[in-house]
């Protein structure tokens, strides 16, 4: 027997490696299936009910073929070229251990928002301060770790296993197994091509639940053959754009007034009274609170966008792009400000040093701290020795604090809090389809109670330095925070426009207003207003914003305009959800976020959002 590369390794049939690798992406397969379990137990049950054949079989191909892909594409050479059995081995378990690690992430993914693995998860992944974005347990990391060593190990069995096997099992299974397998995807696909034809929704947003699908589609042909097909998507092209921000020259008639904005990051309305923050509720009193605001975006980039912009958050990638600042801050540079930024998580990522921040870059990196909570103390404490330490030159101030407890829910380790029960941590791990969202709200509330009583020693400072008088100060989120509000297993946020993740706290104190408002306002709506408090614009909003003042009774909103990571919606007044995804695809759901496929996509709606969209373009 001759020898490979001049090693003591006897040279192994290339034939028996590559079925071996055959039995071993079979054998993957039922690893595939289980972490797939993520993916369509999110499916309808409309669809499971009326499709049942088809549905089993889409699932079935796809996650064989994609069992298959890590085979073909690296396995399969390598194993040309080696014909070592122990170059195939390792190849064949590392390969796969990484492929199924990916897979569990995006099916983590899709479980608690719908999307997979895209570009903006990469890049919050790869960019500075992710494991602030992402902020994790040491048990959790020990966790991981220990089910990544474990799964190596499986892997290296099975592939021994189906090396055993690769000459005991006649070809013919192999064969029969193709051909079943190329019959089933003829199947599937042209059913597909069907479904694409007759613009059958329940069909065609299958796609959205599984990663790396591509279904056939024969429009264009069937058009070309004379045959009458429905349109299934939207054309959604936002980007490469310039643009004329602000229309008009601003015309200011005042200044002096300073500015506090006091975000959470991911604050859910519900928590802002008398018992999750008192402090904060005990000062709202004295202002003005809307009880029917919402965020411009269910993410952070965005709704910080729509917050200081009154802009569509569309226009993120070209603002960053051509370096536009905000209105509202180009004005308080014209006008002296002192401009100081407190954020606990760093701000570069999301860039927002890019964007909405650009005329402060050096002040958007994350305060001192291992974890949220150390963080957000040192901002409180930043911010209060910034108050201590101001002279008497009578420049007004804005100061933005940003805290980020709730987005991580890691709480301090000698702190209770007053909600029981309540985990010790965010267990993501455990977060799914009928989970009782109890500990885990009750972990969030009471972490609104600890920034709470961080923001009550801020407004006691400043109320003991006599600058109520002469300061608005606003409190709000980015965007809310869902604990499965409606029984479709969403977590979080990023993942839908209901409520439960667009709705956020707003109290807006200048000293003179009190009104209670159920009026539908929204972030767009925070620039106008503070335009005319802190300068006396006379231009109209629409000059700058897509919004109007907060006070404005007689502005009325009948839809509204959102965007997230993956795509815009509306939200219309009795709370249908329209999403129009930027790959042209598009869903109806009702407030409750159950699925409207019967309900006809409306034009008119898009055509209006659109509208406002390409409001400020050139």
């Amino acid at each position: 027997m001759g020898q490979n590369g001049g090693k003591n390794e006897p040279v192994v049939s290339r034939r028996r490696l590559l079925k071996a690798g055959v039995w071993f992406a079979f054998f993957n397969a039922v690893f595939v299936f289980l972490i797939s379990l993520k993916y369509f137990v999110q499916i309808p049950d409309a669809i499971w009910s009326e499709h049942t054949v088809y549905l089993t079989a889409y699932i079935l191909v796809h996650f064989v073929f994609i069992s298959f892909l890590p085979i073909f594409f690296i396995y399969l050479p390598i194993t040309i070229l080696a014909r070592s059995n122990r170059v195939s081995l390792i190849c064949a378990s590392l390969v796969a251990s990484l492929f199924l690690i990916i897979l569990a992430m995006d099916a983590y993914i899709f479980s608690l928002y719908r999307f997979h693995i895209n570009s903006y998860v990469l890049e919050q992944v790869f960019a500075p301060g992710a494991t602030q974005v992402f902020e994790f347990t040491v048990a959790q990391y020990f966790m991981v770790g220990g089910a990544l060593i474990f799964l190596l190990a499986v892997e290296v069995l099975l592939f021994k296993l189906a090396f055993r096997l690769a000459n005991k099992i006649p070809n013919v299974v192999i064969y029969t197994l193709i051909v079943v397998f190329g019959l089933m995807i003829c199947f599937v696909q042209c059913r597909h091509a069907v479904a694409f034809a007759k613009n059958d929704r329940q069909l065609i947003l299958l796609d959205r639940y599984f990663p790396a699908c591509v279904s056939l589609n024969a429009n264009s042909l069937l058009s070309a053959l004379g045959v009458e097909v429905e349109p299934t998507t939207v054309a959604t092209k936002y980007l490469g754009k310039e643009y004329c921000y602000p229309k008009n020259p601003m015309t200011n008639t005042k200044s002096g007034k300073n500015l506090i904005v006091i975000a959470f990051d991911a604050w859910r309305v519900s928590t802002m009274d008398s018992l999750c923050s008192p402090n904060i509720y005990d000062f709202s009193k004295r202002s003005s609170r809307f009880l029917h605001h919402y965020s411009g975006s269910n993410g952070t980039r965005t709704g910080v966008f729509s917050m200081f912009y009154g802009l569509p958050g569309v226009y993120w990638r070209d603002f960053c792009a051509q370096s536009i600042s905000p209105v509202l801050f180009t004005t308080m540079k014209e006008n002296g400000y002192d401009v100081r930024l407190f954020p606990s998580a760093s701000m570069l990522n999301p860039p927002l040093d890019k964007c909405a921040f650009s005329m402060f870059p050096d002040q958007c990196g994350s305060a001192p701290g291992l974890n949220a909570w150390q963080r957000d103390v040192n901002v409180a404490q930043a911010f209060l020795q910034y108050l201590n330490s101001r002279g008497g030159d009578g420049a007004p101030f804005f100061s933005f604090l940003f805290f980020d407890s709730l987005h991580s829910m890691i709480k301090p380790e000698d702190y209770t809090g007053p909600f029981q029960p309540s985990w010790d941590c965010a267990h993501y791990e455990r977060l799914g389809k009928d989970v009782d969202p109890t500990e885990f709200l009750n972990l969030y509330k009471n972490m609104v109670y600890y920034l709470d009583s961080l923001v009550g020693d801020i407004l006691k400072e400043v109320e003991a330095k006599g600058l109520l008088d002469n300061t608005v100060i606003v409190f709000t989120g980015d965007h809310s925070q869902e604990f499965d509000d409606y029984h479709h297993a969403f977590w979080g946020h990023n993942g839908n426009y209901s409520d439960a993740q667009m709705q956020v706290p707003m109290v807006y104190f200048n000293g003179k207003d009190t009104i209670v408002s159920d009026r539908w306002t929204a972030h767009y709506d925070l620039v106008p207003t503070l335009m005319n408090d802190l300068f006396g614009t006379t231009n109209k909003p629409s000059d700058y914003s897509i919004g109007t003042s907060l006070f404005d009774t007689t502005a009325h909103r009948d839809f509204l305009l959102v965007d997230s990571y993956i795509g815009v919606g509306m939200i219309d007044s009795v709370g249908t959800i329209t999403n129009v995804y930027y790959d042209g695809d598009y869903s109806i759901t009702d407030r409750n976020l159950d699925d409207q496929f019967d309900v006809p996509f409306d034009r008119a709606l898009f055509n209006r959002a659109e509208a406002q969209i390409k409001q400020f373009w050139k």
